[in-house]
């Protein structure tokens, strides 16, 4: 299961009660990254996103805690946000949250800030989602109450077996033929 994710964006505070509004959650302030804050998404899970100030990144801490003693003090080892002069404008990574929202609700978020949205059919219409392009940089997939429901039977054991099988009449598995060294970077 996840858990949470950390994001860098903008505008922190904005994005995030943007996110608590799709979510019907609550955005508190993350004190570890400043400038940051947490969107909860009142889901029964923990579930969450950090909204951090664009530029930040995680760097590890140095040396590791005793192993024989698992209620030894860790700050000093962890993980740190600390500012990055490199802010990319789009990173390979992106987040997929399910909403109580319809379609309509969640275009008419994207259109009143002014960012990219739209209904995506993936894979040939395999299954739908909204995408929700958080500052126009960072890709957010929403997905209504059907579409979740669609979602997860096409990502359960059993259809993924049917599916690697050819056992599903009109799905095949693509083979892309683009190589590693065919992938290039975008910044």
């Amino acid at each position: 299961m996840l858990n949470h994710i950390s994001i860098a964006v903008n505008e922190p505070k904005r994005v995030a009660g943007i996110l608590a509004e799709l979510w019907g959650g609550m955005v508190i302030p993350f004190p570890p990254a400043p400038g940051s804050y947490i969107v909860l998404a009142n889901d029964g899970k923990g579930s969450g996103v950090e909204v951090t100030p664009a530029g930040t990144v995680l760097v590890p801490g140095e040396g590791l805690p005793p192993e024989d003693d698992l209620n030894a003090a860790t700050a000093e080892y962890e993980a740190k946000f600390v500012k990055s002069e490199f802010v990319p404008q789009y990173v390979a990574t992106h987040l997929n949250i399910s909403t109580e929202l319809g379609i309509d609700e969640i275009r008419a978020i994207g259109k009143r800030e002014g960012w990219r949205t739209f209904v995506a059919n993936r894979d040939g219409g395999l299954f739908q989602l909204v995408e929700l392009w958080i500052e126009d940089n960072f890709m957010l997939e929403v997905m209504t109450p059907a579409q979740t429901a669609r979602y997860r039977e096409i990502t359960s054991p059993a259809f993924i077996a049917k599916a690697f099988a050819g056992d599903i009449p009109g799905f095949a598995i693509p083979q892309t033929g683009v190589t590693q060294s065919e992938l290039s970077l975008i910044g």
